[in-house]
């Protein structure tokens, strides 16, 4: 499933030099076991010996309008796993790093980020899914 409800414009180049193609592109929901339904965040870390590597986890559509609505994927530098609207991009899916103003105003999305009660601690689920990237809320 695409969550047309955040887009970006991602500029594609091929690798034997050809026209650069700018397609839209939506956070997806994975289709494997564990993560089934589910959208991928990743960020990168330093590892002890200065080697830098990246780290994703997934998380429900309510965990991600939490994310947003807490300001977490801006302050710790989170990127989200992206596909084209037509499913299709030629080379793996982009991440991209998606400010607020990528959300569609007034979109199902845009409503339960701002029915967040951000004074509210992340429940035990989303603190366990982000200690996979090394990040404690």
């Amino acid at each position: 499933m695409l969550l047309t409800d955040i887009s970006a414009e991602h500029i594609f180049t091929t690798t034997k030099g050809g026209p650069r193609v700018t397609i839209l592109v939506h956070p997806f929901t994975n289709t494997q076991r564990d993560s089934l339904g589910k959208f991928e965040i990743v960020r990168n870390i330093r590892e002890p010996g200065a080697k830098e590597v990246k780290r994703s986890t997934f998380v429900s559509f309510q965990q991600l309008a939490e994310l947003y609505a807490k300001g977490v994927l801006d302050e710790f530098g989170f990127s989200v796993r992206m596909c084209a609207a037509d499913g299709k991009h030629p080379n793996t899916t982009p991440t991209k790093k998606l400010l607020p103003s990528c959300i569609k105003p007034g979109s199902p999305f845009d409503v339960a980020v701002q029915g967040v009660d951000v004074s509210l601690p992340a429940n035990r689920e989303l603190r366990t899914a982000l200690l996979r990237t090394s990040v404690k809320v």
